[in-house]
């Protein structure tokens, strides 16, 4: 479609809890003939499959109606444009030839020296939460090389996700698997695993949370109270209760360092799971998370620097968050602006 078509609409809608780092301007797009926004991606693909402190090199939207667009500046304003280009890069690829999770993601490192997707469909669980009863029994790594390594669960759990995420949580420069395993008992835990030379192994786990058809949604990675070391944040039941936790890695394994509740990352039934972005709203040097709050229509910010987690801005939409929430550099000037879409079809681009 011409770029005349998508409508640019320019508001001050400001709500900020700091009064000393409020949202300087809230842009939003509104997409005519489109009933949408269904994804709003990096250009790179899905990456490592959680959101870290690297903002996304681009951000492209997938329209529900058809076609791609790469979101831009123009005139100092923000647009839409063509992404023929980009949208050939994002699309996602199913393993082959190794029982792929249906509607599965692979996700690898940026250098392309490892790449890990979930395994072994099974319907044992019917929890439905993301979007149907097909859940995971394994993992399959694979360097650069070539070199497979794959892990299955046993009988008694399941992985309810549909992605591995790779990233280094230990500081040994090498990346661990970060997945939600689900026992068919006691719910849902984050369980972190290594890749060694005899194949995966299980480093660390959160305890199931408890009860049946109970879940988590893993929400960010990042060093969230400037120690030096990354915490792994978390959305723990994210439709009936919403407690964002912030997990440290230890020689005692996971601990919770921080929680809070009334936030949410996932909706039920959706298959996107990357409502979360990291950045430093504040300007305090220390990573921020962005994410929405239980009801996904109010956008909240909260930081952990001072030990515990406090929201310190909030922005109101006038409809739930859709899409992932994603935070890059639009106009260059160091400072990540957060890109997220509305349910109806309104994108928001919120500028610090």
């Amino acid at each position: 479609m011409p770029d005349r078509r998508w409508a640019l609409l320019m508001t001050t809608m400001l709500l900020a809890v700091s009064a000393t780092m409020p949202v300087r301007a809230a842009e939003r797009i509104d997409v005519p003939g489109a009933t949408c926004v269904r994804v709003v991606e990096s250009a790179g693909g899905p990456g490592r499959g959680i959101a870290t402190a690297e903002p996304a090199s681009a951000v492209v939207v997938r329209l529900c109606g058809g076609g791609w667009r790469r979101l831009a500046l123009r005139d100092g304003a923000v647009a839409l444009v063509e992404a023929d280009g980009d949208a050939q890069r994002i699309r996602r690829q199913l393993g082959t030839g190794s029982d792929p999770l249906p509607d599965g993601d692979i996700t690898s490192t940026p250098d392309g020296n490892l790449a890990a997707w979930l395994t072994g469909p099974t319907g044992v669980y019917r929890h439905d939460i993301l979007g149907d009863a097909i859940e995971a029994t394994g993992i399959r790594v694979v360097r650069g090389d070539g070199t497979a390594f794959d892990v299955k669960l046993d009988d008694g759990a399941v992985f309810e996700d549909r992605r591995v995420r790779l990233v280094d949580v230990t500081g040994d420069g090498e990346d661990e698997m970060i997945v939600v395993r689900s026992d068919l008992d006691r719910g849902a835990s984050l369980a972190i695993y290594g890749l060694t030379e005899p194949g995966i192994e299980p480093l660390a786990a959160t305890p199931p949370i408890g009860q049946a058809h109970r879940w988590l949604n893993p929400a960010a990675v990042a060093d969230f109270d400037g120690d030096g070391r990354v915490e792994i944040a978390y959305v723990e039941t994210p439709h009936i209760g919403g407690v964002l936790t912030i997990l440290g890695l230890g020689i005692a394994g996971l601990t919770v360092e921080a929680s809070d509740f009334g936030y949410s990352n996932h909706a039920i039934g959706s298959r996107v799971l990357d409502m979360a972005a990291v950045v430093d709203w504040n300007g305090d040097g220390v990573a921020d998370i962005a994410l929405p709050d239980s009801s996904r229509r109010q956008l909240r910010v909260a930081t952990m620097a001072d030990g515990r987690i406090g929201g310190f801005l909030a922005f109101i939409n006038e409809a739930p968050t859709a899409t992932a929430i994603l935070a890059t550099d639009l106009d260059g000037d160091g400072t990540a602006e957060i890109v997220y879409g509305l349910r109806g079809g309104t994108l928001v681009v919120l500028r610090r």
